[in-house]
């Protein structure tokens, strides 16, 4: 019996609290982590990982979608990788004027000498989660620009 699997894909599912944000087949995925960049392609060892506020970008059949994830985890195996993360959203999904407000309430938190240490630790994490989705959102544009030009 014939697997329909190719060997050259992996399956790849992102859950965040209020649903079940990407499931489907990559070729390969990008995904911000604790030590940086971390890349996964199919037959990666096991492993799990911190996943960290920024920009992970995947590719199926040659293009590249970008998206953004906030904190959370990955379990990555021969043939699949499952992120669980509180939030995560296509550049198109972004709103830059919440994430600047966002950016900006984070901001005052951290330097706000009231707040304690774990109320410190969740602003960097909101600011870090701001930035990157106003990174890609402005990614998203230039790419936009770049097509209209051509």
């Amino acid at each position: 019996m014939a697997d329909s699997v190719s060997p050259k894909t992996i399956m790849l599912e992102v859950v965040t609290p209020y649903e079940i944000f990407f499931e489907g087949r990559i070729e390969k995925i990008v995904l911000p982590a604790q030590d940086g960049q971390l890349g996964v392609m199919p037959g990666h060892s096991p492993l799990v990982v911190a996943v960290t506020p920024g920009i992970a970008s995947i590719e199926t059949k040659g293009e590249q979608k970008k998206f953004v994830v906030s904190e959370g985890f990955a379990e990555i195996a021969h043939q699949a990788v499952i992120i669980v993360c509180n939030a995560a959203e296509w550049s198109e999904e972004i709103d830059e004027n919440r994430a600047k407000s966002a950016l900006e309430r984070a901001e005052a938190k951290l330097h706000d000498p009231v707040n304690n240490d774990e109320q410190k630790l969740y602003a960097r994490h909101a600011m870090r989660r701001a930035k990157a989705r106003l990174k890609l959102a402005a990614e998203s544009s230039k790419d936009k620009k770049k097509r209209f030009m051509e």
